[in-house]
C-alpha cells in the first residue's frame, strides 16, 4: 500500500511519565552507552558479586572496602523530577551484594569516609551509625545546628552546615555550624566547640594540608587541625592551627583575603596568597608558626602609576529585618565634595567579596574596576529572599543599600544605574518595574516572564526548569497554579505598563540556561507598551559571552549606556536610532 517505502519520520516522544526528559537523555547519550552495574571482583575467589540493581547506580564502597552505600530512588521518582533528591539510604555487603536499610528518605546522603567503618546522616539533626551492627547515635542529642541557617533561603528542607573532617582513628567527627567547629564522639553522642567564633561572629573552617590525604571530601586530622577564620561582619581572613582541646597554637589575620594556604610536601614551610581590592595577589611563605610569613612575590608593581578606587562596606537593615551589608566601591580620583554618578551591580550575597582583587578588562563586561576608573561608584549589595517573593525581597534589600550609599553623601540620587546578569539580570529587569530610582539599567539573560519560564528547559544538560524554580534560585516554592498571585507579583513582564526606566537588554540566541525567547518576550512587550528598551542579540552565544569581539563590544556599549544616560554623554547612534540590518552588514564587512 501507500506509505511501504517512507523512510521512519525523525520525531521524539516526549512523554509525562519520562524520569528524565528526552533533551536530557540527548545529552547524556553518550554516558548512558556506557551505562554498567557496580561490581566487586573478589579476587582470590575470582568471584564478581553485583552491587547495583540498576545500570550507573552509584554505590560507593567504604569501611576498607567491606561495605558499599548505595541509593534507592524508586520510592521518590516523581518528586526528584522536580529537584528533589530524596533517597533510601542502603548498605550492601561486598561480599553477598546484600542489601540493608539505614535510613529512608533522606535529602542528602551519608557522610562517609573510605577507610572508616561508621557514616554519619543529617536528617534535621546529626545521627553516627556503625556500619557493622547499623547501630544508631545521635549527636549532641539530634542537635541540628540549626543557629543561623536562616542564612539558607531556599525553600524545602534546611541542609547542615557540613562535615569538616575525622579523627585518624574515626571515633570523632569535626561538624560545623554557622561560626564553629565541634568536635563530636561518634561513640556516646557528646559535642564541644573547639572554636569561640560565635562571640567575634568569625567563621572557622577546617583546611586540609596533607597531601596524602585525598583532594577532595573531609580529611583524616591527626596531631593538630588546621581552620581558615573568616570574620563574618569585617572580611578579615586568615589561618590558625589549634589543638584538640580547642587551645590556639598559631594564627594569622589580616584586612585581606587570604587565601590557598598549602604546605610543601618534604619541609616545614607553608604558603598562602594575599589581596586586597587595590592590591594584587601575592604570595607569602612562612614556618608553621604563621608568625614570620614573608612576602615572595610583588606583583603588579606599576599599579601605583594608575589611578584606583577603594573599596568599603556599609551596613543596612532591611524592612523583613535582615541586618545586611554592601561593598562600597568608590570612583578611581574620588574628590570629597563631589557627587557622583552610581552603577548598583547586584546577584544574591556580595560583600564577602569586599577584598578581592579586579584587575580592569575590556574582555570581562561586568568590570567593576573599569565602572570605578570611569568616575563610577559601584554599589554591590547582599540580598536574602524570602521564598516566593524573590521579586519584593530584592527590591527590600535594594531600596535600603541604595539608601546607606546615598547617605554618605557622595552619590548623585538622580544619576543611578543598575545592572545584573542572568539572575541579577532578572532582578535588573524587574526592579525597575517597581521603582523609579534607577535612571538606566542594563539587564544580560535575563529570566523577564514568570508564567513561561517555569516550563522552560536548560538546554545545557537538559533539566527543566520546574526544580530550579520551586527549591533553587527562583526560590518560588511552589508551581505557578498553586500561587497565581505570587508568582505575578515577582514577574517583570506583568509590571512592563509601569517601567520608565531605558533598559539595555543582551542574550546570546544559543543561551541554554536562560531562554532566549525570555529577552525577546520582554523586549515585545516593552516595544508594544511603547517603552525604551534596546535589545542587544549575539548570533551564536550561550549564557555567557566567550568570543573576544562579543565581550569587548557588550563592554563598550554598557559604557555608553550609562555614559549617556547617567553622566549626559551624547548618546551613541546605536542608542538612538538602533542599527539596521544593512547597516550591521556594514559595520562587519559584509
Amino acid at each position: 500500500g501507500d506509505g511501504e517505502d517512507v523512510e521512519p519520520a525523525d520525531v521524539q516522544v516526549w512523554h509525562w511519565n519520562d524520569d528524565r526528559i528526552l533533551r536530557a537523555q540527548e545529552f547524556g547519550a553518550d554516558r548512558i552507552a556506557r551505562q554498567t552495574l557496580a561490581t566487586a571482583w573478589h579476587v582470590r575467589e575470582d568471584r564478581v558479586v553485583v552491587l547495583a540493581d540498576e545500570l550507573e547506580e552509584p554505590v560507593r564502597v567504604v569501611a576498607g572496602g567491606r561495605w558499599g552505600l548505595v541509593p534507592d530512588y524508586s520510592p521518590y521518582l516523581f518528586e526528584r523530577r522536580f529537584g528533589a533528591g530524596t533517597a533510601d539510604w542502603y548498605r550492601v555487603d561486598v561480599r553477598s551484594g546484600e542489601r540493608t536499610l539505614i535510613w529512608k528518605g533522606l535529602e542528602n546522603g551519608p557522610q562517609a569516609h573510605a577507610d572508616l567503618d561508621r557514616v554519619l546522616v543529617h536528617d534535621e539533626g546529626w545521627t553516627a551509625i556503625g556500619l557493622e551492627a547499623l547501630e544508631q547515635q545521635a549527636l549532641g542529642d539530634g542537635r541540628s545546628f540549626t543557629r543561623g541557617i536562616e542564612e539558607y533561603d531556599y525553600p524545602g528542607p534546611r541542609p547542615s552546615w557540613g562535615l569538616g573532617g575525622w579523627t585518624a582513628d574515626g571515633s570523632g567527627a569535626l561538624l560545623y555550624d554557622r561560626t564553629d567547629v565541634w568536635l563530636a564522639d561518634l561513640e556516646d553522642g557528646t559535642l564541644r566547640p573547639l572554636t569561640r567564633g560565635v562571640e567575634t561572629n568569625t567563621r572557622y573552617r577546617v583546611v586540609n594540608l596533607d597531601p596524602e590525604q585525598p583532594r577532595f571530601g573531609p580529611p583524616l586530622l591527626d596531631e593538630v587541625v588546621n581552620l581558615s577564620t573568616f570574620d563574618l561582619r569585617t572580611k578579615a581572613s586568615g589561618y590558625a592551627t589549634i589543638d584538640w582541646d580547642g587551645s590556639v597554637r598559631r594564627e594569622t589575620r589580616r584586612e585581606a583575603l587570604v587565601a590557598g594556604l598549602t604546605k610543601a610536601r618534604d619541609a616545614d614551610v607553608l604558603a598562602y596568597r594575599v589581596e586586597r581590592w587595590d592590591d594584587s595577589p601575592d604570595v607569602f611563605v612562612s614556618s608553621p608558626s604563621l608568625d614570620d610569613a614573608v612576602q615572595v612575590t610583588h606583583t603588579n608593581p606599576f599599579q601605583a602609576d594608575f589611578a584606583w578606587g577603594r573599596a568599603e562596606l556599609l551596613d543596612y537593615v532591611t524592612d523583613a529585618g535582615h541586618e545586611l551589608q554592601a561593598i562600597l566601591v568608590y570612583p578611581a580620583g574620588f574628590e570629597p565634595g563631589r557627587r557622583y554618578p552610581l552603577i548598583l551591580y547586584q546577584y544574591e550575597r556580595l560583600s564577602d567579596g569586599l577584598h578581592r582583587y579586579d584587575p580592569p578588562s575590556e574582555r570581562e563586561y561586568y568590570d567593576y574596576q573599569t565602572w570605578s576608573q570611569a568616575g563610577y561608584f559601584v554599589l554591590m549589595p547582599d540580598i536574602v529572599y524570602e521564598p516566593g517573593r524573590p521579586g519584593p525581597s530584592a527590591l527590600d534589600a535594594v531600596e535600603h543599600a541604595l539608601d546607606a550609599a546615598i547617605a554618605t553623601g557622595h552619590v548623585d540620587a538622580d544619576r543611578m544605574g543598575l545592572i545584573g546578569h542572568s539572575w541579577g539580570g532578572y532582578q535588573a529587569v524587574y526592579l525597575p518595574t517597581r521603582t523609579d530610582r534607577f535612571a538606566a539599567s542594563v539587564a544580560g539573560a535575563a529570566i523577564t516572564n514568570f508564567m513561561s519560564f517555569m516550563g522552560a528547559v536548560h538546554w545545557n544538560g537538559g533539566l527543566p526548569e520546574t526544580g530550579h524554580w520551586e527549591t533553587g534560585q527562583a526560590r518560588m516554592a511552589v508551581p505557578y497554579w498553586d500561587d497565581l498571585e505570587g508568582h505575578l507579583e515577582s514577574s517583570p513582564a506583568h509590571h512592563i505598563t509601569d517601567l520608565s526606566t531605558p533598559m539595555l537588554l543582551m542574550h546570546g540566541d544559543s543561551d541554554g540556561v536562560v531562554d532566549f525567547y525570555q529577552g525577546l518576550e520582554f523586549y515585545n512587550y516593552a516595544r508594544r507598551a511603547g517603552k525604551e528598551v534596546v535589545l542587544l542579540v549575539y548570533p551564536g552565544a550561550d549564557h555567557g559571552l566567550r568570543e573576544e569581539s562579543q565581550q569587548v563590544d557588550y563592554h563598550r556599549r554598557i559604557l555608553e549606556w550609562f555614559g549617556h544616560y547617567l553622566k549626559g554623554e551624547a548618546a551613541a547612534p546605536w542608542i538612538t536610532d538602533g542599527e539596521s540590518w544593512v547597516e550591521r552588514g556594514k559595520r562587519l564587512g559584509r
